[in-house]
């Protein structure tokens, strides 16, 4: 039976939630969910510090993670992660001969005994391959140990973490988690130094593998895995299905297209290449030609749109002027790093550094006289209408706190009205290629309808 929350998991989790919604559009959820009992969480690691983040936020529980030993050579990182107690893992890739885990799985089980749920990715490192690396057997070894130690109904839960865009700020993700793997009973025999049979663990890390990879992208090449989620999304919307597309349904109709065998797969790659090259040369997307976007729903939706921004345009520019510093450094700093799997990672440690020292900066100076003080008093406007607009009027620690929750919440606000007005007028923008394009517009659709009849014969 898992303990009750501690105040310092409930601050983590927070903290999780807070970042996942600021930089993710949505995160579906998946899955039959965490059984009772003492779980381990085998999850894919395709974008680094982003992984966990969402995982946390999602789970609404903070499990001990394991993580790479090296990390603690970092003495700001060390700090993080003692306070996270998470349990350290030595990898052979870093220790070579020297690797010894006999520690990393003692604490393990021990946390597993004391009912913590442990959250390990099982691949050993972050990557940008189009699907998961060769699992570590480090994940079957804890659980058959724990089994064999005597901790009653251990099981293994696999969990997909995908993006739709890991490069993409505002993007979608989707947490994805599988069957529970139930672990042989605890008369697992055990050698002299504690270690559990050969093959069994590699037996249970291959059903691991197998299982994780029904979770997660997996494809032969990139190229392969841009075209054939292209092709299931264009297949979907076929069908009928609204916008956005369920990430769950596109992730399994391509991966059920990837199974279909290399030579189907080359041509529904061919096709899919031939259709989006025609769709650049028109300059629309696929969207754009099963939208059934009209004059009436623009209007409609423009006149929804001007009601938005009368009511909230001041609301919206406040947040944004109030966010600007660190919503900047956070773009630029997803400019600075080059490898993909990394991007992220860096953006969500900028943001969870730099968004509330500003927010901080602006509650603590929020009072005082000075540039400064009038800057912070301009952007935080909106709390004129409870606190009132002078210097004098905002002392204390309650005014202060009421800015420093204030100022995210304008964030927000900006960010809904800056996306509907991006939407908008990407929709109006179509539409007028639709309407200057339709000439055009038949060898487009022709070459639409191969790839769905293609995706057809390949799924039922």
């Amino acid at each position: 039976m898992r303990g009750a929350p501690r105040g310092r998991d409930r601050v983590i989790t927070w903290l999780a939630r807070l970042l996942t919604r600021g930089f993710f559009r949505s995160v579906e959820t998946e899955g039959p969910g965490l059984p009772a009992g003492p779980v381990i969480l085998a999850a894919s690691h395709l974008n680094g510090f982003v992984d966990p983040v969402v995982l946390v936020a999602e789970l609404r529980a903070f499990p001990r993670f394991l993580a790479k030993a090296t990390l603690w050579k970092v003495p700001a990182a060390r700090v993080a992660l003692q306070f996270a107690r998470v349990i350290p893992v030595q990898r052979r890739v870093d220790a070579g001969d020297a690797t010894d885990n006999t520690g990393t799985f003692d604490a393990a089980v021990a946390a597993l005994a004391h009912g913590h749920l442990l959250a390990v990715f099982p691949e050993g490192t972050t990557h940008d391959d189009p699907t998961i690396r060769p699992l570590r057997t480090g994940v079957a070894r804890i659980a058959l140990q724990a089994a064999a130690s005597g901790v009653e109904g251990v099981r293994i839960v696999p969990v997909g973490v995908s993006y739709e865009d890991k490069v993409a700020v505002r993007g979608r993700a989707l947490v994805t988690f599988g069957s529970p793997i139930e672990v042989p009973p605890g008369d697992v025999a055990l050698d002299e130094r504690g270690d559990p049979d050969h093959e069994t663990v590699h037996a249970l890390t291959d059903r691991l593998t197998a299982d994780l990879q029904g979770l997660t992208p997996h494809f032969a090449s990139t190229e392969d895995a841009v075209a054939l989620t292209e092709a299931a999304r264009i297949s979907l919307r076929s069908r009928g299905a609204h916008e956005p597309l369920s990430m769950h349904d596109v992730a399994d109709g391509a991966r059920a297209l990837a199974g279909a065998g290399p030579e189907p797969v080359r041509a529904l790659v061919d096709r899919v290449a031939r259709y989006e090259m025609l769709l650049r040369w028109v300059g629309l997307e696929d969207t754009d030609l099963t939208g059934g976007t009209t004059l009436t729903g623009l209007a409609r939706r423009a006149a929804v749109l001007g009601v938005l921004l009368v009511v909230l345009a001041p609301l919206a520019l406040a947040g944004l002027f109030a966010n600007l510093v660190p919503l900047a450094l956070v773009l630029l700093a997803g400019l600075v790093v080059k490898a993909p799997v990394t991007k992220g990672t860096v953006r969500f440690l900028v943001g969870f550094v730099t968004f509330p020292a500003t927010w901080l900066v602006w509650a603590l100076n929020d009072a005082r006289g000075g540039w400064l003080g009038e800057t912070a008093r301009q952007v935080t406007y909106p709390a004129d209408v409870v606190l009132g607009g002078s210097a004098a009027d905002r002392l204390g620690a309650a005014a202060a706190l009421l800015v420093f929750v204030l100022v995210p919440l304008l964030g927000v606000v900006a960010l809904v009205v800056a996306e509907r007005l991006v939407a908008f007028l990407r929709t109006l923008d179509s539409w007028r290629r639709l309407l200057d394009r339709r000439g055009q517009l038949a060898e487009v659709r022709a070459a639409r309808a191969e790839v769905v009849r293609a995706v057809g014969d390949v799924l039922p």
